[in-house]
């Protein structure tokens, strides 16, 4: 059995992809998931996934991930008529898009006002205090866990640990400030943790014994056509800025790892942040084709039919890379990290 570390990006309803890697990976008996870090949903997904794995196994974390994106539809249905229409009426969600663009200019959908999105952020606390078991997660047998959140005031990263992590850490690290106000914790307020670190990576690689480290990717690092709309420009702008951190931890430590010779590392040397770095083995599970042909603001709706297309796609493309790759954990890594997120 391969133990693998796993850091989980953020995305919105897009994460619906994760929950659907992570339930191809539970499935695959060769592996077993060492520590991981995440940012919004990913920080959502992760929290689920260990209370499931401590209390019930790999096959409780397995329909704890389903109930808990089941449950966000059906909150997401019940607190107003969006989420319904767009059901019934697949192409309404365009259709809205287009009404906001030509009676607005073309303008982002957010709230007028932050505060407005508090109901529905009171909604999502709810779902994670039916699903994320707390008293597991800081149990002798989980699985360490790196949750980030921003600090609204300093833009410096907040990192949540199993001991610190509650519901209120979970609702920082998903809180988009255009749309939900700051969650306050200890006297500060933050917001989502992917401007700080989406996900975090430097602590899987400090603070963890294993040595292969699986990316999975939710924002789309390419797009086929440049956009041109205000809406359009400020939707590619937020993805962009929720890759950078990601790109420079990645470029970070990819830098380091070439820059390490031989001889700066002496045979047989098992601890010092060197030899972690030189040890580490990447991975990455995504699916860019199918995420860049989302439509933007399907983020913030999680639609049923859509979330069971991101689980799908994420699924085959977990257990396609299973197929490929499992053989070569332990031994060296499957991604090219310096070509995928190095200079173009």
């Amino acid at each position: 059995m391969h133990r693998l570390d796993l850091a989980l990006q953020g995305g919105g309803a897009h994460g619906a992809f994760t929950w659907g890697v992570l339930d191809g990976l539970l499935q695959d008996e060769r592996l077993m998931p060492g520590a991981l870090s995440g940012a919004s949903a990913g920080a959502m997904n992760a929290a689920v996934l260990v209370s499931g794995l401590v209390s019930e196994g790999r096959e409780g974390a397995r329909e704890r991930l389903r109930s808990f994106w089941k449950e966000l539809n059906r909150s997401g249905r019940e607190a107003g008529p969006l989420i319904p229409m767009i059901e019934a009426f697949p192409q309404t969600s365009r259709a809205i898009s287009s009404w906001w663009s030509a009676v607005f200019g073309d303008v982002s959908m957010a709230h007028a006002s932050p505060e407005l999105g508090r109901e529905m952020q009171e909604i999502l606390r709810g779902v994670i205090d039916e699903h994320v078991d707390f008293d597991a997660i800081r149990s002798r047998n989980a699985p360490p866990l790196f949750i980030s959140a921003t600090n609204a005031r300093s833009g410096a990263l907040r990192l949540f640990r199993n001991g610190d992590l509650n519901t209120d850490a979970l609702l920082a690290s998903a809180c988009l400030p255009l749309y939900f106000p700051p969650v306050t914790i200890d006297g500060k307020d933050y917001w989502d943790g992917g401007y700080s670190a989406n996900p975090p990576l430097v602590p899987l690689v400090q603070e963890s014994s294993n040595d292969d480290l699986l990316l999975i990717t939710v924002n789309p690092q390419v797009h086929s056509e440049t956009p041109r709309g205000a809406a359009a420009i400020i939707d590619r702008l937020t993805e962009i800025g929720f890759n950078q951190s990601m790109r420079k931890e990645l470029q970070g430590l990819v830098l380091l790892q070439s820059a390490i010779g031989e001889a700066r590392v002496k045979p047989g040397a098992k601890d010092g942040l060197i030899a972690q770095v030189e040890r580490l083995r990447f991975h990455e599970i995504h699916d860019e084709a199918t995420l860049a042909a989302m439509p933007a603001q399907s983020k913030l709706l999680p639609v049923r039919h859509l979330l069971l297309k991101l689980h799908e796609a994420g699924e085959a493309a977990a257990k396609q890379w299973c197929e490929a790759n499992v053989a070569h954990l332990g031994k060296r890594s499957t991604v090219n990290f310096a070509k995928r997120f190095g200079p173009a």
